[in-house]
């Protein structure tokens, strides 16, 4: 022990409470000179300003044997407290030193209430535990400290900052409060690789490990565990005999698969992993578990064949041609096999029927064999599978990624524009047109001509035209075009806004129709007639069909807005449903007497009638059905050769005067004298008694055919004379 000269050398270097206290309680140690540590402490006391300060100096009077006096001071500590920080160590110092817990607890305390702060809560939970060894109270403040950490990782993390401030003994009983169940293997490797990595204590790892292996009742525990015996501990020989232990519970194809990664991966045991592999491969038949062990096969194997072996057995069980690229995919990574792969994706393709599966495969091609002529033959599969809009964009964004042929490109992108049912759309392929063909504006220039026939609104319009300019800036006469229109349509919005209000209003076909023409004829805007007209089509097809509610639309159809397909398909339709002759005569009038195309009208007309023709030829048709058929080819498409040929389809089927009486009376009209003149010679013949021959003289007559006629006819019966 220094002597007071000793020590009162070093008093004339003190300048605080602190350094003063610190003397002091040199002062106090045997041979203690009392009377010399409370002059220390005296000078101390005069320092003091912070409750530090006046903590440092009781601790030296409870030394020096002055409770009193040192409970003064910590009075004064105690009043100046200004933060939790200061409660605390003021309290622990009061419990600790001068035993006072109840003073020193209730300081702790309000600290503890003030306090959010991790790091200092759980020094605090060592001060309460040190001071007033209330392990309760320390419990619940490490739990509240805890209370977030849901994992070993999150224990491992709090345990680091911990440490970190300064605290590892803190760190430590911290981080085993994550201490798992002793069952719980894989987690207690977790655990016990915490405790090397934070810590580095190889005993403890070693203690955490050991506990956990009477709880290993699995095959993939002991190997999980042996696995932490070799990598935290480099413990070879425990790890053999753990997996050796495991050898003994494998009853199962998983429990087989465990044990062959763990002697591959730890041990480097090549031979019994093989055979463990190959027992688990016999067992298993579901793609996740085959995928499993090739997988690992393939990772820790150096002879991948027992991976192929599983892969060759999946490939058999799969259909869907998702699956089968999974596969490809699967093999390609783990075993490089090109040929296996492409074998793979062969299968694929033969299952794939919708676009987005081709468009899917194509991309796995792409990527695993960089086969371009694969990849652009399967994009090209997915053309034609293409049935709505989506298809084809997603074909679209595909090329887009890569360098695309120009050949593959165009068909897509005509693809898309075939099913675009919006000018949004529309518009959005001549701008995919522009990067994916550049240099070749042929389907930028088809996708703004559909936009423009299209267009349904002002916006729209202004689209368009925004849209020329910046795809075909060159293009005067377009721009010029559809500037022109703009301009009409933004000068005649208010008439529009009028038409539109009206089109609410209307409830019947016929009344969207006549709208149609109005619009053609104030605005020439077929677009919006188009619109109209395809409104009136839709309520018509909500009803039974009648040519007498089609033909005013199919006539619209064909001169306001002259849509040819359109107009082919209602012509069509109609042609299905004319079932008399009636029905026949009128879609053949409407077709080649009110369409403004005139060369159209005529060539349908005169396919349509053709049609008819055959259908007779086919039947049992009568004389008067050719005749009629000649007369309506004859006045609707002044067609005399054909008229002719069928007026001698039905000469050939007469059987009666009245037969060749009719095809007579045309012949006549049509200005064939010859052929009239020999029908009625067929017809007179045909008579086989007075009552006939009176009947066909009254034809004649009406049909002012000359009396000697008439008079010849009557002759042949008896010579009697004419009967009117």
């Amino acid at each position: 022990m220094a002597t007071r000269e000793e020590l009162s050398a070093q008093a004339s270097n003190c300048n605080d409470a602190a350094s003063y206290a610190a003397l002091a309680k040199q002062a106090t140690a045997e041979p203690a000179d009392l009377d010399y540590a409370k002059e220390l402490l005296a000078k101390g006391e005069s320092n003091c300003s912070f409750p530090d300060h006046y903590v440092a100096v009781a601790e030296g009077y409870v030394a020096a044997g002055d409770h009193d006096k040192a409970a003064a001071l910590y009075d004064e500590a105690a009043n100046s407290c200004f933060d939790a920080k200061e409660k605390a160590e003021t309290g622990y110092s009061i419990a600790k030193y001068l035993g006072d817990r109840d003073k020193g607890r209730a300081l702790l305390e309000e600290a503890i209430a003030e306090t959010t702060n991790t790091t200092e809560l759980l020094s605090y939970a060592g001060y309460v535990q040190d001071a007033l060894q209330d392990n309760a109270l320390a419990n619940k403040l490490f739990s509240k400290v805890t209370a977030n950490c849901k994992s070993i990782a999150d224990y491992q993390k709090l345990a680091s900052d911990i440490k970190k401030s300064g605290n590892t003994t803190t760190a430590l009983m911290v981080f085993k409060k994550a201490a798992p169940s002793s069952n719980d293997t894989t987690d207690v490797v977790d655990f016990a690789k915490g405790l090397k990595d934070l810590f580095g204590d190889d005993k403890e790892v070693a203690a955490t490990l050991a506990d956990a292996e009477s709880g290993c009742m699995f095959p993939g525990q002991f190997v999980a565990l042996a696995g932490g015996f070799i990598n935290l501990l480099d413990d070879k020989a425990k790890a053999e005999d753990l997996l050796e232990q495991g050898k003994n519970f494998a009853m199962s194809g998983e429990e087989n698969l465990d044990l062959a990664t763990g002697y591959a991966s730890l041990l480097g045991d090549q031979s019994t992993a093989a055979d463990m592999y190959n027992i688990a491969l016999n067992e298993f038949s579901n793609k996740d578990d085959l995928l499993k062990l090739a997988s690992s096969v393939a990772a820790n194997m150096d002879d991948k064949s027992i991976a192929g072996k599983a892969y060759d057995k999946l490939a058999s069980k799969l259909s869907n041609p998702a699956d089968i690229a999974m596969l490809a995919k699967a093999v390609n990574d783990n075993l490089g096999d090109k040929d296996k792969v492409a074998s793979l994706y062969a299968a694929a393709e033969a299952k794939a029927t919708t676009a987005a599966a081709l468009v899917t495969l194509a991309g796995e091609v792409n990527a695993n064999l960089q086969d371009p002529a694969k990849t652009n033959a399967l994009y090209a599969k997915a053309v034609d599978a293409c049935k709505v809009y989506t298809d084809a964009t997603s074909i679209l964004e595909a090329l887009a990624k890569n360098p695309a042929d120009a050949a593959l490109a165009a068909t897509s992108l005509q693809k898309a524009l075939e099913l675009t049912e919006t000018n949004a759309q529309v518009l959005d392929v001549a701008q995919r047109a522009q990067k994916l063909t550049p240099g070749d504006n042929t389907v930028v220039e088809q996708a703004l001509d559909k936009a423009e026939a299209n267009v349904s609104s002002l916006d729209e319009m202004r689209k368009l035209a925004n849209a020329s300019k910046q795809l075909l800036a060159d293009d005067t006469e377009r721009n010029e075009r559809i500037g022109a229109k703009l301009a009409k349509r933004e000068a005649s919005q208010a008439r529009y806004t009028e038409f539109q209000n009206q089109e609410k209003t209307l409830t019947r076909p016929g009344q969207f129709i006549t709208l149609a023409s109005t619009v053609v004829e104030e605005l020439e805007d077929t677009s919006y007639a188009t619109q109209l007209l395809t409104t009136a089509e839709e309520k018509m097809q909500a009803n039974t069909f009648s040519f007498a509610a089609y033909q005013p639309l199919i006539v619209a159809v064909g001169n306001l807005v002259k849509d040819k397909t359109w107009l082919a398909r209602l012509l069509d339709l109609a042609a299905q449903h004319s079932n008399t002759f009636a029905q026949v005569r009128s879609l053949g009038e409407t077709v080649s007497k009110q369409l403004s195309d005139t060369a159209f009208g005529k060539e349908w007309t005169q396919k349509f009638y053709s049609a008819q023709l055959d259908k007779l030829d086919a039947g049992s048709a009568s004389t008067f059905e050719y005749n009629k058929l000649a007369k309506v080819v004859k006045e609707h498409l002044g067609d005399d050769a054909q008229a002719q040929q069928i007026l001698d389809k039905g000469e050939a089927k007469a059987e009666s005067h009245f037969h060749f009486a009719y095809m007579a009376e045309l012949a006549q009209k049509w200005g064939n004298a010859d052929k009239a003149k020999s029908l009625y010679d067929k017809a007179t013949a045909a008579c086989h008694n007075p009552a006939q021959q009176r009947e066909l003289a009254d034809l004649m007559r009406k049909a002012g055919v000359a009396n000697s006629v008439t008079q010849a006819a009557a002759q042949t019966q008896g010579g009697k004379g004419t009967y009117w």
